[in-house]
């Protein structure tokens, strides 16, 4: 048998061992070894307007089912060594990670606040910013995509290379005009390799680049690519706060979670222990 397949047996021995112990104020529809199944087992099968045909058979289905795994996992253990039985108390220990999982991340989405105020997205900045060097280059400026069957492609040209802010001016009211695709990332910061996926062509070097050129053109078979580049960072440089915002909001939230939780088990321990529902025997 493949160690999946175990796994999968021993799941259900686990989750199913509470059908194990005989009742004495019910009576058993059926048995498996020493596991017996009662009426009450079944009952939350059936559902309100089903027929008695149906009834009875999906409880003679269910019934054959749990014979028919109750058979197979006794075979499973008959034959298991000392070691593969050890992974029922290790399917349990996942069985108790998964329900406290289940219930913290209930807890967390039910309870935790989740609002970051700026002033501690800037007190963490301002305290960690060594923490936020920048991996790769990041830029601000504007992308256009022009047909190159545009009539004013030439005078684009021109005025792409062209200096000055009325020159620039005159530059985005055209590409506004004639650009079948604009985006405009003046306002925030842009990875240039995220830029340069909109581009066709590749730049070997990218901080020789940005230190020499304020502008990136390129060409395909459709369209002229233009972008201004207004201003960038290099690799190495800290990270402008807008540009680790989100960053700084994700490891704020972290932290408050793992505090929320551990808070959380504190309180839940602290009240089983109140209620005397826990306790250590001494010896």
């Amino acid at each position: 048998m493949h160690n999946g397949s175990l796994i999968i047996l021993l799941i259900l021995l686990v989750v199913s061992c509470n059908n194990g112990h005989r009742r004495n104020d019910e009576k058993p529809i059926a048995r498996a070894y020493n596991n017996y199944l009662y009426p009450s087992d079944v009952t939350g099968l059936l559902t309100e307007g089903m027929s008695p045909e149906d009834s009875a058979t999906l409880v003679k289905s269910h019934i054959e089912l749990w014979l028919k795994r109750k058979a197979v996992v006794n075979k499973a253990e008959f034959n298991l060594t000392m070691a593969q039985r050890d992974l029922v108390q290790k399917i349990e220990e996942y069985r108790t990670s998964l329900l406290i999982y289940e219930y913290e991340k209930l807890m967390v989405a039910q309870k935790l606040d989740t609002v970051v105020s700026e002033s501690e997205i800037s007190g963490y900045y301002n305290q960690y910013r060594q923490n936020f060097l920048l991996q790769v280059p990041i830029v601000k400026g504007v992308y256009f995509r022009i047909p190159r069957s545009s009539s004013r492609l030439r005078e684009f040209k021109d005025l792409a290379h062209s200096t000055g802010e009325l020159a620039y001016k005159r530059l985005v009211d055209l590409g506004a005009q004639q650009a079948e695709y604009t985006e405009s990332f003046e306002e925030s910061w842009l990875s240039f390799n995220s830029l340069m996926q909109k581009i066709p062509g590749n730049v070997d070097d990218p901080k020789q680049f940005l230190q020499q050129y304020k502008y990136l053109e390129a060409e395909d078979d459709r369209y002229f690519h233009f972008v201004r580049i207004i201003d960038f960072k290099l690799p190495g440089e800290v990270g402008p706060p807008e540009y680790v915002r989100h960053e700084i909001i994700d490891i704020l939230l972290n932290k408050r979670k793992i505090k929320f939780l551990q808070e959380l088990e504190e309180s839940i321990y602290n009240e089983s222990v109140i209620h005397n529902e826990v306790e250590v025997y001494e010896n």
